[in-house]
């Protein structure tokens, strides 16, 4: 009898047999919890697939997932994971326009360096460049280097190149210009041919091998190469700060979310407190009929609980679908070509960062709960007399 009360008190809760006003009501609660529980998922799909993405970039076109920093013979074991190995050289060097002048990071690679993974990151802006007349070496320039030093396809220009302590000048010309999306790696990574700086350079040159792989897990491919004596480091290692920028932002940015998140879970409990004080009157009828306080607590807790359930599973969806679906939007503001986002990565593959939305949900279905529980405490307050009318 009990139960078939309680079912029956919720049912009429959340708007079943109820007047228009009251299933408005809910409507509009679950509306606006679904809208915020969206948001914050959306916000922290976003800002972790970009985070992501912008990590996929340093590891493909600047270092590799994993560097074995041992001389060109050096034979790389064939393990699992390993999908392509390159040998690499790098320097610094100065580059020089005819109007401008950089410090850039000049990368060494072969003809089979741009396999299709790598070609995927990047957008080149036409055909490379004949130059079969000329004994110029070709140089790859971003488009954003290109910019700044006022150069275009088919120039020339001039490299101070710095290794250890040697010091070579090279005239070079522009066979072609890339855009990997990204400026901030961009403004500082120009590709040459490998043979290039080790013909300057030979064995004073930094070689290295640069491996890609099929796997997010990095440590059981990197011991294994660690147990056959070789030395390795992990892109996150060559590109700390970046690295650690992109992980304290995805951190920063969950702190933000959860933040949200609770003060979401206080306005679910000034819906409890909202039910409460509009249902005082019938509150105290059923005390006087022999209602105890656990059974009209555990009803508005299940009304409110359910309407939070309810919202979380809306909301949820509604953040993936949009998260999924952020490729076309992202594709018009990379169209756009709008300055303020020209350091942001506008081109990634969305990711679901189950674990961080686990942690969201969590917290607010805890701070739900108990700020719920907290705000039931009137129920024992509420005077058997508040039933009464008197003229």
């Amino acid at each position: 009898m009990r139960t078939r009360l309680a079912l029956m008190l919720i049912a009429r809760k959340l708007g079943m047999h109820s007047s228009a006003a009251a299933k408005r009501r809910i409507l509009f609660n679950i509306l606006l919890i679904s809208v915020v529980v969206a948001a914050l998922l959306f916000a922290q799909l976003f800002v972790v697939s970009m985070s992501r993405g912008i990590a996929n970039k340093y590891a493909l076109l600047g270092n590799g997932h994993l560097q074995v920093h041992e001389n060109a013979d050096t034979k790389i074991p064939e393990l699992e994971h390993i999908v392509d190995v390159q040998l690499v050289a790098q320097t610094y060097s100065l580059i020089y326009s005819p109007s401008k002048n950089l410090m850039v990071r000049l990368k060494g690679v072969g003809d089979s360096y741009f396999t299709d993974l790598r070609q995927a990151e990047l957008t080149f802006l036409d055909t490379p460049l004949d130059t079969k007349g000329s004994s110029l070496p070709q140089i790859l320039l971003s488009t954003s280097i290109a910019q700044k030093l006022e150069v275009g396809q088919g120039d020339r220009v001039a490299l101070m190149m710095m290794s250890a302590n040697s010091l070579r000048p090279q005239l070079c010309i522009v066979g072609n210009l890339y855009d990997s999306g990204y400026k901030e790696l961009d403004e500082n990574l120009v590709f040459c041919d490998f043979s290039l700086l080790e013909k300057l350079f030979g064995s004073k040159n930094d070689t290295y091998f640069e491996l890609l792989l099929d796997s997010d897990d990095l440590s059981d491919v990197r011991t294994s190469l660690e147990k056959e004596g070789l030395s390795v480091t992990s892109w996150d290692q060559e590109n700390y700060a970046v690295a650690t920028n992109l992980e304290t932002s995805r951190q920063a940015v969950l702190g933000v979310m959860l933040v949200v998140a609770i003060l979401c879970g206080y306005f679910i409990s000034e819906l409890s407190r909202e039910l409460i004080e509009d249902d005082k009157s019938r509150i105290a009828l059923l005390k006087l009929l022999g209602a105890g306080n656990p059974l009209v607590s555990g009803v508005y807790f299940s009304t409110v609980m359910l309407v939070t359930l309810i919202s979380i599973v809306l909301g949820t969806i509604a953040g993936i679908l949009l998260g999924i679906n952020l490729g076309a939007m992202l594709h018009f503001l990379a169209q756009k070509s709008i300055p303020a986002l020209s350091f942001y990565l506008l081109d990634f593959q969305v990711y679901i960062p189950y674990l961080d939305i686990a942690i969201i949900l969590f917290v607010l279905l805890l701070v739900s709960s108990l700020s719920v529980l907290w705000s039931l405490q009137r129920v024992r307050k509420i005077p058997l007399l508040s039933c009464t009318r008197f003229d």
